[in-house]
């Protein structure tokens, strides 16, 4: 499966990458291609959340609790501030750890429990118990590594590396098609995996990949962009980021990189 359609940076971006306060960390090489980062975040009230194609299990340091926020399809803005310790999945790699199916959790939050039991009872314990980040990360990859099962489905799996591979330029006829699969399949198993759409996947593939281009290229040519991602003009392509990101693109890189002049590097791996 393809998970990264850069050699430099990850394949999914939030909305606020390089924002203070907000550290993430490269995972052990094993676990790379199912966990996008390991983080942690003094999280500040009214930061935007774009839909970033994750899913995060979220410890709650303060409260000492922790709880899965399954994979979103639209922005919206944090409401509290609290010190976090989190792990970002890809949206199509958290089921390999949950002991349930993923199906109704697009846009919700819930108590790992629901999902992951091990979690709970196992590494909650520990996370809370250790003193630092790298301890933290430490048993957080000991803990996956030796529960990482093989829940694959091929079929999932190349319906994912196809909407990759053409950076969600594809329609779930085409994916059917293409798979030799009715789309009645397609939708069961995408929803099964993932709790999100095969069309929905395609459409926040597509939107992170424009979102990717518009903040670490050198240049971003609408019009080249409207032919390239199939829209039919530019106030489509506006309209479509828009909806995601909940301001046009010029506004969203300078919102972006408001706080770089005060980082050094934003991603750090231990």
């Amino acid at each position: 499966m393809i998970l990264s359609n850069r050699k430099s940076e990850p394949f999914t971006t939030t909305a606020q990458p390089f924002r203070r306060g907000y550290t993430e960390y490269v995972p052990c090489e094993a676990l790379r291609p199912m966990i996008r980062c390991f983080w942690t975040s003094m999280e500040q009230a009214g930061r935007l959340i774009i839909p970033d194609l994750c899913a995060d299990i979220i410890f709650n340091l303060a409260g000492q609790n922790v709880c899965f926020s399954g994979v979103s399809d639209r922005p919206f803005v944090s409401g509290r501030t609290e010190e976090s310790f989190g792990i970002r999945f890809y949206a199509w790699t958290a089921e390999l750890f949950a002991e349930d199916s993923l199906r109704g959790t697009l846009n919700g939050g819930f108590e790992i429990g629901e999902h992951f039991h091990r979690i709970e009872r196992e590494l909650l314990p520990q996370i809370i118990e250790a003193g630092t980040t790298a301890q933290r990360i430490a048993l957080s990859e000991r803990f996956f590594l030796r529960h990482l099962r093989e829940r694959h489905n091929r079929l999932y799996d190349e319906a994912v590396g196809e909407l990759m591979k053409t950076r969600g330029v594809c329609t779930v006829g085409e994916l059917s098609k293409e798979l030799h699969i009715s789309v009645r399949q397609l939708e069961r198993t995408f929803l099964e995996y993932s709790g999100l759409s095969p069309k929905k996947t395609a459409a926040l593939i597509r939107y992170q990949c424009i979102w990717q281009e518009i903040l670490f290229g050198r240049t971003f040519n609408m019009a080249d962009k409207v032919l390239e991602y199939g829209y039919t003009d530019q106030s489509h392509l506006l309209n479509d980021f828009r909806r995601f990101h909940t301001m046009y693109p010029e506004q969203a890189r300078k919102n972006a990189l408001k706080d770089v002049a005060f980082l050094q590097d934003n991603a750090h791996s231990l």
